[in-house]
């Protein structure tokens, strides 16, 4: 739904004319907090749409993601209330930026479109409640084997089939939800186990495959 969706608005605006602009992996090209007066059309990668939200065990995240050919419909079309979601690029992407005002006046003309919005905007809410659930029952040894691994696959292997990701602490703990010392000990558990090795700025994977056998 979301590709045509998008298809409707790439054609109707016209935003081929719109120059191209390149997002690195990591990158946040919306933050929470901040006004929300143009939304991306992502042409190539993909973008993240991460709520941080506060639970019994602490902070957690729930990602959801726009890929190719789709733009990031997000609630605050018609409300100028700030953005409550980080938008960070999970694969290097190319992005062509619409006016929040442009995407309005074109749904206020077309009623069937209006409806089509809303219900992929409901869909979406579905997602999120789903993964929400989800996270909430995982404990700190998915969380952070989930983190590791979602970095994992965006690198490339060395020659004896490791993974070394480039990352601190603090970056984990703010990815996986979990706070610094439970991520700390988790990653010491997990490399006394032999399954990833620890090094200054970077932790590398042994074997990625093995990364999510219950912790002893």
């Amino acid at each position: 739904m979301s590709r045509r969706l998008t298809g409707v608005f790439v054609e109707r605006l016209d935003l081929g004319r719109v120059p191209l602009q390149s997002a690195h992996v990591g990158a946040t090209v919306m933050q929470s907090g901040a006004s929300v007066e143009r939304l991306p059309v992502v042409v190539s990668g993909r973008l993240d749409s991460v709520l941080h939200l506060q639970g019994e065990g602490g902070a957690y995240i729930i990602p959801v993601s726009f890929g190719a050919g789709e733009m990031v419909f997000l609630s605050q079309l018609f409300s100028r209330q700030p953005s409550f979601v980080d938008l960070v690029v999970g694969e290097a992407a190319t992005l062509r930026w619409v006016q929040v005002n442009d995407v309005e006046q074109l749904l206020l003309a077309d009623s069937a479109l209006m409806v089509e919005l809303v219900r992929f905007l409901v869909q979406r809410l579905r997602e999120v409640q789903m993964r929400e659930r989800a996270w909430l029952e995982r404990g700190v040894h998915e969380r952070v084997c989930a983190t590791l691994a979602r970095l994992a696959h965006q690198q490339a292997s060395a020659s004896d089939g490791t993974v070394a990701i480039v990352t601190t602490h603090e970056e984990l703990s703010a990815r996986s939800g979990v706070s610094r010392p439970k991520l700390s000990q988790e990653l010491k558990r997990l490399e006394q186990q032999g399954r990833l090795k620890l090094d200054r700025g970077s932790v590398r994977i042994i074997d990625l495959s093995n990364l999510f056998d219950p912790a002893d």
